[in-house]
């Protein structure tokens, strides 16, 4: 009987002593696994899209879109008029499309230029068209909706004309470290129902390291930016907490 319980003792000590070294082979696999994930990371080195990001944030966006744009309402014009400052000042576009100029009644402008509300209005006072200013100061009427990894928050921004995907993530401050640069798109909403959006991308390496611009397309309103995460920042995230770190530090985000 004694033998029978020394036996029964040593199988229990032999099956916990399997079930710990099962745990320690269970643990090395693991390690191993994530050593690997690492160097996928590691191999999708981030030296060029760091420098993309920086580069990208370096520069102050150009505004050549601005004087192409067309009100709605309710934007906020600031209109001036020579030898006639009664005219003048900042004007809100209405529902109806018009702003209200005084004595000269209300003059429809949505859907217009800066350039063609000059003329507009140069034309019922009376006046040449060069003695007409006309600005926007608020654009309000139509939007632009960046998602992903933009710098701040996932927003809605302010359609300031057709300007390039490049000059409008200068505006917003950027896109973040964790970002991939080349696989940017740009979605654009049916204009009828029953039609597919379309879809651009947009590769930010190409056109800001190579000078190749052929992805850098013009925005229309309503369009919507998606900016995603990079493969090592995804792959960062299936690691031990204490590896993620030394991802960032290799593959220079940090």
């Amino acid at each position: 009987m004694r033998w029978q319980a020394l036996g029964v003792n040593c199988g229990t000590l032999n099956l916990r002593t399997m079930w710990r070294d099962d745990d320690k082979v269970m643990r090395r696999r693991c390690w191993r696994f994530q050593a690997f994930l690492l160097l996928l990371a590691l191999l999708g080195c981030a030296t060029p899209r760091t420098a993309t990001v920086n580069t990208l944030a370096s520069q102050p966006p150009r505004c050549h879109g601005v004087a192409q744009y067309r009100v709605g309402s309710p934007d906020v014009l600031e209109i001036e008029v020579t030898h006639r400052p009664e005219l003048g000042g900042r004007r809100r576009v209405e529902v109806n499309g018009c702003v209200n100029m005084g004595s000269l009644g209300g003059i429809r402008v949505e859907g217009l230029t800066p350039a063609e509300i000059e003329e507009r209005i140069a034309r019922a006072a009376g006046i040449r068209p060069e003695d007409v200013s006309v600005r926007v100061v608020e654009f309000a009427s139509q939007q632009i909706y960046l998602f992903g990894e933009v710098t701040g928050q996932q927003r809605a921004v302010a359609y300031q004309g057709p300007e390039t995907v490049v000059d409008l993530l200068r505006r917003v401050g950027g896109i973040t470290q964790d970002s991939a640069p080349e696989e940017v798109r740009v979605v654009r909403p049916a204009c009828q129902a029953g039609e597919e959006p379309q879809v651009f991308q947009v590769d930010l390496k190409a056109i800001l390291l190579d000078g190749d611009e052929q992805t850098n397309i013009r925005l229309q309103p309503y369009d919507q930016i998606h900016v995603p995460q990079s493969r090592a920042c995804r792959i960062g995230r299936c690691l031990h907490p204490w590896l993620r770190p030394f991802v960032r530090v290799l593959t220079g985000d940090s």
